[in-house]
């Protein structure tokens, strides 16, 4: 049943309690229809099966109404399945779509965007991507990052969000290097804490980070030295030696490092299908992990979120209040960071 074995639907059931705490806490379900979509996998990763099906047998248990979809795992530019795309359009407004999938959902509708698709129709939505990057046996530790104390993760969320809102310029720093300036003048941040349960929000789970765009197009300058995961067309990888970027106005100049060819191109596969490929190489995103329960696994959905870390993302964020729109988006995540807010070190 669901592509999993008697054992392993056993096991996910034993963390019912926590795929509970997700729909009470961050989505606050009340008797909506839940539509799940998931797919089955890889060889040595079903991680996404099992995610859907922890969200599934828990909607079932609360009593909703909930259906659980598979389909081949997708790259963003391939097409989602057709049973997928039929149980989207059939879906009633105001209603929750969670998403646990390898990569991608994969295209779909006019906009081919579906943060967009779920605003529209008033969803709420929960997206986990990305899953087939680590082993299945990962499945506690993911466990371990959405059982955290969310009132505590929001409070925390909401001083670095006020901090930051009211920031000209951000410059983080990092011992092995990274010093890289934002200008953020006008910009707000958005505060990632599991607070889905407005019509047409969402975010991803796990949870727990605060993220920025910059102004405009040229609004980073500096160095950053990306030491523990990034991100690249097959997935996240976990770094033993740094890969360091050179960004001038904005865009990313240099790459060096003994993995830096792996981002190289990944960035020269996605600007090869890009309308504007100079886009890719462009800077969108400044941002802090907050989630004290995720570790650095090799997974990006989770490894942004580590409390102790601070990443980058090249490439689209118009979705969040920025002025690049394009085909990529990657976040490079990096270890250690200190913040400084208009020159002056930021305390939380």
């Amino acid at each position: 049943m669901f592509g999993l074995s008697k054992e392993v639907m056993e096991k996910v059931e034993k963390y019912s309690p926590i795929f509970t705490k997700i729909y009470k806490n961050c989505l606050k379900a009340k008797g909506e229809e839940v539509i799940i979509i998931s797919d089955y996998g890889y060889e040595n990763s079903i991680l996404s099966s099992m995610m859907g099906y922890g969200y599934y047998h828990a909607a079932k248990q609360e009593g909703l109404k909930a259906n659980l979809l598979f389909q081949e795992p997708k790259k963003g530019f391939m097409q989602a399945d057709n049973n997928v795309l039929k149980a989207l359009e059939r879906l009633e407004k105001k209603n929750i779509v969670i998403l646990a999938v390898s990569n991608k959902l994969g295209k779909f509708g006019k906009t081919n965007s579906f943060r967009g698709f779920c605003h529209q129709q008033g969803h709420r939505f929960i997206s986990s991507t990305g899953l087939g990057d680590v082993k299945s046996s990962y499945f506690e530790l993911f466990i371990e990052a959405m059982n955290v104390n969310y009132a505590r993760m929001k409070r925390r969320g909401a001083v670095i969000k006020k901090k930051w809102d009211k920031a000209s310029t951000i410059t983080v720093k990092t011992e092995a290097g990274t010093n890289l300036t934002f200008n953020v003048e006008g910009k707000e941040s958005i505060s990632n804490v599991g607070d889905y349960y407005e019509e047409g929000k969402g975010g991803n789970m796990p949870c727990g980070e605060v993220y920025i765009p910059p102004k405009g197009f040229e609004g980073v300058e500096g160095t950053a030295v990306i030491d523990a995961s990034m991100k690249t067309d097959n997935g996240a990888i976990l770094l033993q030696e740094p890969v360091t970027l050179t960004i001038q106005k904005g865009i990313v100049t240099n790459i060096v490092g003994k993995k830096a060819h792996r981002l190289e191109a990944s960035i020269k596969k996605f600007q090869y299908r890009a309308n504007y490929p100079q886009r890719v190489r462009m800077i969108g995103e400044l941002g802090i992990g907050i989630n004290p329960g995720a570790v650095i696994i090799g997974s990006m959905i989770m490894d942004e979120k580590v409390m102790g870390t601070g990443h980058i993302a090249l490439g689209s964020n118009y979705w969040f209040g920025g002025s690049i729109k394009t085909i990529f988006h990657g976040d490079q995540v990096f270890n250690n960071p200190t913040y400084y807010l208009d020159g002056k070190k930021m305390e939380f």
